[in-house]
This record gives C-alpha cells, structure tokens and sequence, in this order.
C-alpha cells in the first residue's frame, strides 16, 4: 500500500488535464462576457436609432 500511495503521489499525469479543464473554463467565461458587452451595446445603439427615427419623422 505504501508503495502505491508513493506512485500516485509522483504521479503528474492527472495535472495536465486539469490545466485544460481550468483553461477551457477560461475561454468560455471570457466568450460569454463578451457576447454580453456586444449584446449590450448593440441594444443601446438599436435604441438611439429609433430615438434618431422617430425625431425625423416628428413621431
């Protein structure tokens, strides 16, 4: 048992995938703040456009 519990604390194998699983967590919260921020601007420009319209028109 000794022995077993010495190999599976050298062992580095599992460390890599964590990096992965921890690095693609990285990129998908960084993809989902910025579909927000564009989601978010692309509304407050649709909104003065239609701000923009409806003063020429005189509505």
């Amino acid at each position: 048992m000794t022995k077993y519990l010495q190999t599976f604390r050298r062992d580095e194998s599992g460390a890599a995938s964590t990096d992965w699983i921890t690095l693609t967590a990285s990129v998908v919260m960084l993809g989902l703040i910025a579909v927000t921020a564009v989601k978010t601007g692309s509304i407050e420009v649709g909104e003065g456009m239609v701000t923009q319209v409806s003063v020429s028109n005189g509505d």
